[in-house]
């Protein structure tokens, strides 16, 4: 039988380019057994691919965060994407080095954990992440 609580997964990061990634999050919800029990999206969206924006769009928050809420479940297993819809101007490798993304876990509104990724300025990121409700 699934939990009673569901996970949280928040993203966000202080890099000023960060305008310049669209990010999106996929969760495949499990019960104890490892039985699928749900499915939850999330993403921000500010451009599309391609669109090489000369700076960041005015109404959008400086402290953007993507925000995934899961049903009830004891396990979770996502994919994180990072997605560049605008390159760096600069070719300069220390113009242009990774950024910090910060990835946070909760699981029914109490911390699990932590995490820090560095993302690259040219590729973004694929990021598989995995979290149980027993692991607090």
């Amino acid at each position: 039988m699934a939990a009673e609580r569901g996970f949280t997964i928040e993203v966000t990061s202080r890099y000023d380019g960060f305008w310049r990634y669209n990010t999106a999050l996929t969760c495949g919800c499990f019960d104890a057994a490892g039985n699928r029990t749900g499915f939850a999206a999330a993403s921000s969206h500010v451009a599309d691919v391609g669109a090489e924006l000369s700076a960041a769009p005015h109404d959008l928050p400086r402290d953007r965060t993507t925000r995934l809420a899961t049903g009830p479940c004891d396990r979770i297993d996502c994919f994180l994407y990072v997605v560049p819809h605008t390159l760096p101007r600069d070719n300069d490798i220390d113009a242009t080095r990774p950024f910090d993304l910060e990835v946070r876990i909760a699981y029914g509104g109490r911390p699990i954990r932590t995490e820090r990724h560095a993302i690259n300025q040219w590729s973004g990121a694929s990021i598989e992440l995995k979290a149980e409700a027993d692991e607090r």
